[in-house]
C-alpha cells in the first residue's frame, strides 16, 4: 500500500467519529472532545464484518456477548451473564470522544470543567448515582504539548465538595487538593509535563469514594517534537461499586461495562497503533492489560524515548498507566482484558478489530 493510499484509508476511518472540538482563539476548549485515529467507518463495514465477525457469538466465559451488533436476549450466558453488557440503547459511536484522543494543538489549552451529579447507566443491569466531570466518566480527554499552559475553569455544580488534581509535574500551588464547595468555582493553571500520559481525578476526602463514583480522566502530554504518526486509542479501566459497599461489582473500559465486547475498536491492519492505558480502579490494588495474539512495546507512564520492555501483559497498580505501541499485522479480532479474570468477566473484556 502506498503512503497516499494509507493516508486516505486512515482519513476515511476517522471521518465518522462522533466527538467535536471547539476552538477559541489560540487555545482549545475541552467539552466534547474531538476524535483521532481509527473510528467506526462505513466504508470499512464489509471488510470489518468479514474480519471481525460481526455476528460472532462471544465466549461464554466472557459473558456470551457478540463482538458487534446486538447481544442475544433472554437467559444469561456464561457465569456472569449479560448483566455486564452495555445498555441496549447505546450505539457504536457512543464512546468515541473518550476512545480516540483529540489531535495535539499549539498554544494555551483552555478547559471548561464542571462537576455534575447524574444517574449513569454503566451496564445493562446497573445504574449508578455518579459524580462526573462534564457529565461523563471518565471525564474528557485533555491533550497538550510539554511546556504549554493548561488553564482549567472549574465549577462544582453538586451538593458536595470536589476539586481537580493532575498527576505529573506542576507547581504545588496548583496541585488541586483544596476542596471547592458546592456552587463554588476556581481556576487551575499548570504547565504541561512531563511528556507522557497522566490521570486526573478528584482529591477530596474520602478520595477513594470520589474516584470510585466517577471523578477521573486522562491527560496526554506530547513531547515538543510530537510522537510518530499512529492510530491512537485511550483505554481507562475503572470499577463500579454499584451498591456502595466499598467493593466493585462491575468493571469497564471508558466507563461502560462490555462496550468494546459488543462494539470492537476498529483499526487499520498493518498500521502503527498507540494505546494509552490508564488504571483508575479503586478498591482493587492491582489490575492489568492483556492483549491476545499480539505483543506491544511498553512505555511506563508514557515516558522515555524508548520502551522499557515488550510483552503481552502490563501490570498496573492504582493510577498507574502506560503507552503501548503495536501493529495488528493480520486481519481479525484481538481480544483484550485484565488478566484478573473476575474483572474481565464482569465487563472489562473488549476487542481490537483489524480491518
Amino acid at each position: 500500500m502506498s503512503d497516499e493510499e494509507r493516508i486516505s484509508r486512515r482519513e476515511a476511518l476517522k471521518k465518522v467519529g462522533s466527538g467535536s472540538l471547539t476552538v477559541l482563539g489560540a487555545g482549545i476548549v475541552v467539552g466534547a472532545v474531538g476524535t483521532h485515529a481509527a473510528a467506526h467507518a462505513a466504508t470499512a463495514d464489509a471488510a470489518g464484518a468479514a474480519a471481525a465477525g460481526d455476528v460472532h457469538d462471544g465466549d461464554a466465559a466472557y459473558g456470551g456477548g457478540r463482538v458487534s451488533g446486538e447481544l442475544p436476549t433472554g437467559a444469561a450466558a456464561g457465569p456472569y451473564g449479560n448483566d455486564f453488557s452495555p445498555p441496549d440503547d447505546l450505539a457504536p459511536g457512543h464512546l468515541d470522544a473518550l476512545t480516540f484522543p483529540p489531535r495535539p494543538v499549539r498554544g494555551t489549552v483552555e478547559v471548561e470543567m464542571t462537576v455534575v451529579e447524574r444517574s449513569l447507566p454503566v451496564s445493562r443491569a446497573h445504574t449508578v448515582a455518579a459524580w462526573t466531570y462534564n457529565g461523563t466518566a471518565p471525564g474528557p480527554i485533555i491533550r497538550a504539548t510539554e511546556g504549554e499552559l493548561i488553564r482549567v475553569r472549574f465549577r462544582n455544580a453538586t451538593g458536595f465538595d470536589h476539586n481537580l488534581h493532575f498527576h505529573g509535574r506542576h507547581s504545588p500551588q496548583q496541585d488541586g487538593w483544596e476542596p471547592v464547595p458546592p456552587g463554588g468555582e476556581t481556576e487551575y493553571e499548570i504547565v504541561a509535563g512531563p511528556a507522557g500520559v497522566h490521570p486526573y481525578h478528584c482529591h477530596t476526602m474520602p478520595v477513594d469514594r470520589h474516584i470510585a463514583k466517577g471523578l477521573y480522566g486522562t491527560l496526554i502530554v506530547d513531547p515538543p517534537g510530537g510522537r510518530p504518526e499512529a492510530n491512537e486509542v485511550v483505554l481507562v479501566l475503572s470499577g463500579w461499586d454499584v451498591d456502595d459497599d466499598g467493593r466493585n461489582e462491575a468493571y469497564a473500559w471508558n466507563g461502560i461495562a462490555g462496550f468494546y465486547e459488543k462494539f470492537p475498536i476498529k483499526l487499520p491492519v498493518g498500521e502503527p497503533v498507540r494505546v494509552y492505558v490508564v488504571n483508575v480502579t479503586e478498591y482493587d490494588p492491582v489490575a492489568s492489560f492483556h492483549l491476545h495474539a499480539e505483543t506491544f512495546a511498553v512505555y511506563p507512564a508514557g515516558m522515555g524515548d524508548r520502551p522499557a520492555f515488550s510483552g503481552d501483559v502490563v501490570t498496573l497498580g492504582q493510577m498507574e498507566r502506560a503507552i503501548l505501541e503495536l501493529t495488528l499485522s493480520e486481519i481479525g479480532r484481538y481480544m483484550f482484558h485484565p488478566h484478573q479474570h473476575a474483572m474481565a468477566g464482569r465487563g472489562a473484556t473488549g476487542w481490537l478489530s483489524a480491518i
